[in-house]
């Protein structure tokens, strides 16, 4: 990640939006089939904000992740995480919200994406289902989302957050749960 944002001059300024168009992530760039994009989204940062918050993001949720089931499922799982939310996020909610003609959100398929957010809060969400108080977590986890959404709005950032937060959550009690069958 620091290694990508470095190559495109984050660390001194913003993406630019030649970068952006290039390397992010939007539905229209899916439908036309660049489905690379869903990797290098993930590595390249708007700004050198975004960059920071993204290595923390990921020292915090990647790291606890993996010092608690090992780096081959933290990275499965991780992946498994950013490529499902982002496909859900621009074939589910933004083709629905598109459906419903809000003029607010009319550009969000051309809109292009950077981060590895999607991954990350999925990892926060699945890293809470270990807790004995993860439905408080989880509650808080969501609300803060809410607040953070109305004040400050980023459309689909915050729809990623927001649906993989419990997505990840849900998916590490299945996968904890059939992992336990499996093991008799």
């Amino acid at each position: 990640m620091l290694t990508a944002n470095l190559y495109f001059g984050v660390l001194h300024g913003e993406l630019s939006k030649v970068d952006l168009a290039a390397f992010g992530v939007s539905l229209n760039s899916l439908e036309q089939g660049e489905w690379l994009r869903l990797i290098t989204g993930s590595f390249i940062s708007h700004d050198a904000d975004m960059l920071v918050r993204q290595l923390m993001l990921a020292a915090f949720a990647i790291g606890w992740f993996e010092w608690r089931n090992g780096a081959l499922r933290t990275f499965v799982m991780f992946f498994a995480l950013d490529v499902f939310g982002t496909l859900f996020l621009m074939f589910g909610l933004i083709v629905f919200i598109g459906l419903l003609n809000f003029s607010d959100f009319a550009g969000l398929p051309n809109t292009y994406d950077v981060g590895m957010s999607a991954g990350g809060f999925g990892l926060i969400g699945a890293s809470l289902y270990y807790l004995s108080w993860r439905k408080w977590a989880m509650t808080a986890g969501v609300m803060t989302l809410v607040v953070k959404a109305a004040l400050f709005p980023e459309p689909i950032a915050d729809l990623a957050h927001l649906m993989m937060l419990p997505t990840g959550f849900l998916a590490e009690a299945l996968v904890s749960r059939a992992l336990v069958k499996f093991a008799g």
